[in-house]
């Protein structure tokens, strides 16, 4: 049986500390002890151990520095929770482990939301697929001689005012992935992206190339 501590004891006034000559006081105090400090030593920890761990829930990637007994990285139950905090709704679209990634490097990002820097990077920190991405958000309108593409990237009629152009290299699926995936799955998880990074009033068209000559297509929104 484990000797009852004097930890809350011993701060106490010395006058409660000298009268307890029968250590009911101490004997007391140990019940809260085993609560606040110790626990039960093995599945429940007590509350202070407790408190320690609450920096592993806010480090997605892990702490080599973390101390003994503490939670080392964010569990996997709290990665949807903590992508709430950095304001990523679209956390169900990601594994695990690419949720870590995209929680870790997201933040930083924040004073440029709603740009063109923000959704290209965005874009490259949530698909490790995507080798470059090229936003277009002034194209050219009309007809112009030897650069006119009809269909492409010239509109007959009046201008589209809140467009640009979104075109993504994407290469293979990384070999060490667990979940494969259609391109047509892959291209919903990038529109995703775009629809929850992109400023709400504008629209775009989104032309997704990938790596292999046989495994190219282009898709307007």
């Amino acid at each position: 049986m484990r000797e009852v501590s004097t930890r809350l004891l011993d701060n106490l006034p010395a006058i409660y500390r000298a009268s307890d000559s029968a250590g009911h006081l101490r004997r007391l105090l140990g019940i809260f002890e085993e609560t606040l400090f110790h626990g039960d030593g093995r599945e429940l920890p007590g509350i202070e151990q407790q408190i320690e761990t609450i920096p592993g829930l806010f480090s997605p990637l892990g702490n080599d520095d973390a101390a003994p007994f503490t939670i080392e990285k964010t569990p996997d139950r709290f990665l949807p929770w903590l992508a709430t905090w950095v304001a990523f709704t679209p956390h169900a679209l990601f594994t695990p482990e690419q949720l870590r990634i995209i929680i870790s490097r997201i933040a930083p990002l924040y004073g440029r939301r709603g740009t063109r820097t923000y959704l290209e990077q965005l874009l490259k920190i949530c698909f490790d697929e995507i080798s470059e991405v090229t936003i277009d958000d002034e194209p050219i309108q009309g007809l112009v001689i030897g650069q006119a593409k009809i269909g492409e990237d010239t509109l007959l009629g009046g201008e589209r005012p809140f467009w640009f152009r979104v075109a993504i290299d994407a290469g293979r699926q990384n070999s060490g992935s667990k979940i494969t995936e259609s391109h047509h799955e892959f291209e919903q998880r990038v529109r995703a992206i775009i629809d929850f990074a992109k400023p709400g009033h504008t629209t775009y068209d989104l032309r997704l190339r990938f790596s292999s000559p046989d495994e190219t297509g282009t898709h307007t929104a």
